[in-house]
């Protein structure tokens, strides 16, 4: 475990499965109660961002109304989205709940986000979907990293923004390491087996 890992056991560590029909069968005390304002701004601001500009060669007024749309989607969807992951950060096995929390949250927010825009009547939104899931699989899966370590918490557990930021900078280090970690432990392994069988 890194020196930015405090994942501890509580009620909350529990099956993937388990976890999920939580959030079905009580979403008011899983979702709303934990729904996360951090992770709503910073990302009604990067989406809505995206939608002007992949909107402006449409009018400045359908690039504006493209990017209040998003904005508004935005702020619902990932305060959710922060609150799902929340509730996932302690789910076992770790590595699908890594999936649903990287594929499946983002491609169901994906779909939602294209009837919103859909009924909205934004004109172009290949470029915005395209980034918008692209950052929504980062950003989740970043944010469910970081919540498994004590950070960007909301609701009842809910972390001050001076203890997050504080702790983000190892938090960041160690999530983007954790692929080449993962990488250099496989082939030592593959290197030892390989040393055994001479």
């Amino acid at each position: 475990m890194n020196s930015t890992e405090t994942v501890q056991p509580d009620a909350l560590d529990t099956t993937l499965g388990t976890a999920l029909r939580d959030i079905v069968l009580r979403p008011r005390t899983t979702l709303f109660a934990a729904w996360s304002w951090k992770a709503a701004a910073i990302s009604a601001v990067i989406r809505a961002t995206t939608f002007f500009a992949s909107n402006l060669r449409a009018g400045s007024h359908k690039a504006l109304r493209a990017m209040l749309v998003e904005a508004v989607f935005a702020i619902f969807a990932a305060g959710l989205l922060g609150a799902v992951s929340q509730r996932l950060r302690l789910a076992r096995p770790v590595w699908a709940t890594a999936l649903v929390v990287w594929l499946g949250m983002p491609l169901l927010m994906l779909l939602a986000q294209m009837g919103v825009h859909h009924a909205a009547g934004t004109p172009h939104l290949g470029t915005g979907l395209v980034v918008s899931f692209c950052f929504a699989s980062i950003s989740s899966c970043f944010s469910w990293y970081a919540m498994r370590r004590g950070a960007m918490l909301g609701g009842a557990e809910s972390t001050p923004l001076a203890h997050d930021l504080r702790k983000m900078p190892g938090i960041v280090l160690d999530f983007v390491l954790v692929a080449p970690r993962a990488l250099a432990r496989l082939l030592s392994r593959k290197q030892q087996t390989g040393n055994r069988k001479q």
